[in-house]
């Protein structure tokens, strides 16, 4: 018995040290547990700093490269019957105006009125866009209420300009690209039927084969095939008298419908100097003008045209293009 004892004594020893074996060992495992655990909650808070860092960047290019709140489009042709909001905006800059010129001829009666009817009209235009209810704050209005009521002249001037700040940076990045969206008709929807081979087709590719037939003039005389540089003087020439008289029209007309004669690219002056240079081609040999007159209607007719027109046109189709991307 007393043999016995000490084994059991040590099978005492050898059940307590498994014990805080096992012990430390879940403690350990706890601890790792823990660590693993404020690693994923500071991996998370970084995720969630890094999409909204993102967000903030997405929200950025939207407003910069997307286009107009679609809820503007109530405001505008041909949802609206005239340019409504455009019209409220000449309501809102009158008064305004009014203020800075009434200033200068020490009118206070005048700006207090203006100041009033400009406040009236920025509040309403305020609610007309829910987008751009923030592009609206009312602290500079009331700045500048606070400065006309004092009477002081060196605290209006500066609570103007504050105002005018507000006006100048919406119109920094919504104005032309309001003016793009609204006043100027989207050339996809224009379709064009080409005289020289008959076919109706998109106004893109009409241009497309426009600039082919004037390329094919310089192309053709670079290498000496004068039969074909005046065939695609004729194809050239069909081209763009036909765009020039009619196509044009798709968009230059007044309200009422009636066309608004067009001055530059398509007046008479840019006719004449393409049957110039036909004249020139037609000699034989072709006339050493004829890459004078090439020259100017590829610089001072196509080139100018599309620094009009192609702004507001690729504008519309990169937010086509996308419109995922800016949603």
């Amino acid at each position: 018995m007393k043999r016995l004892l000490p084994v059991v004594g040590l099978l005492g020893m050898a059940i307590v040290f498994l014990l805080l074996a096992a012990c430390n060992s879940n403690q350990a495992e706890l601890d790792k547990l823990k660590a693993d655990n404020a690693q994923l909650q500071s991996n998370n808070t970084q995720l969630q700093a890094g999409n909204k860092q993102l967000q903030e960047v997405n929200d950025k290019l939207k407003t910069l490269a997307g286009p107009p709140p679609a809820s503007l489009d109530q405001y505008f042709p041909p949802v609206a019957p005239a340019p409504v909001y455009l019209i409220e905006m000449f309501n809102l800059s009158g008064p305004l105006e009014s203020i800075g010129v009434d200033l200068q001829e020490q009118d206070v009666p005048g700006v207090k009125a203006n100041f009033q009817a400009f406040k009236a009209q920025y509040d309403k235009v305020a609610g007309m866009v829910p987008e751009w209810k923030d592009r609206y704050p009312e602290d500079p209005v009331t700045a500048l209420g606070t400065a006309i009521d004092s009477g002081n002249p060196a605290q209006i001037g500066p609570a103007l300009g504050g105002v005018g700040k507000v006006c100048g940076d919406c119109h920094a990045l919504y104005q032309i690209k309001t003016q793009q969206k609204y006043h100027w008709k989207n050339f996809d929807e224009i379709k064009v039927k080409d005289p020289v081979t008959g076919q109706e087709m998109a106004f893109g590719d009409y241009m497309v084969a426009l600039a082919g037939a004037y390329s094919g003039i310089g192309v053709d005389l670079q290498e000496g095939q004068l039969d074909n540089a005046r065939q695609n003087y004729e194809a050239f020439s069909t081209r763009f008298e036909s765009m020039a008289k009619e196509t044009c029209k798709e968009c230059h007309v007044d309200p009422a419908g009636n066309e608004i004669p067009r001055k530059y690219y398509v007046d008479a002056d840019s006719l004449a100097l393409i049957s110039q240079m036909g004249q020139a081609l037609a000699a034989n040999p072709p006339d050493a003008a004829v890459m004078e007159n090439f020259a100017a209607i590829g610089n001072g007719i196509c080139l100018n045209c599309h620094l009009v027109h192609l702004p507001a046109q690729n504008t519309k189709d990169n937010w086509e293009t996308f419109q995922d991307i800016l949603k």
